[in-house]
């Protein structure tokens, strides 16, 4: 395997622990567990297309039936709802409410607020737009291989 791209494995996994360490932070002064803000983030992204409890279950990786309890526990917080699907009432879509977007909102400003103490002082503009811009990519290509990898099983 290149050395370089171990290194990049590395230093990714390195970056996402220290963002996710630092906004932990935030999740313990304001009582969410860090899978209840993960549920979040899924919850709101798709907000306008709101997800149901198998769909989110199938996001995170994690039972439907642990789900379906960390749901219980955001419902009761006043985070999320659940709602029939206007379409088939079988089936229960998930909403976020202004409480759990305004602890989404927190909590990635937080960390967006870490991450630029960080930076700034050790990067120029240019540089900054250029570890952008490739972050991006690398950002895109890895969703596209996941995708790809999820149509085929």
């Amino acid at each position: 395997m290149d050395e370089i791209i171990r290194d990049i494995e590395l230093f990714l996994r390195r970056a996402d622990f220290a963002v996710r360490v630092e906004g932990r932070k935030v999740l313990s002064e304001i009582s969410v567990t860090p899978p209840q803000f993960s549920a979040l983030q899924f919850i709101v992204k798709e907000k306008d297309n709101p997800i149901s409890i198998g769909d989110l279950s199938r996001s995170m990786g994690l039972a439907f039936s642990t789900v379906t309890d960390l749901i219980d526990r955001m419902e009761k917080l006043g985070f999320v709802e659940r709602r029939k699907d206007e379409h088939d009432r079988r089936v229960i879509r998930i909403y976020p409410l202004d409480k759990g977007i305004d602890v989404l909102d927190q909590v990635v400003a937080h960390r967006v607020s870490f991450v630029e103490d960080v930076i700034d002082g050790h990067y120029t503009d240019e540089e900054k737009e250029h570890l952008q811009r490739e972050l991006q990519k690398l950002s895109e290509l890895l969703r596209e291989s996941k995708n790809k990898l999820e149509k085929k099983n």
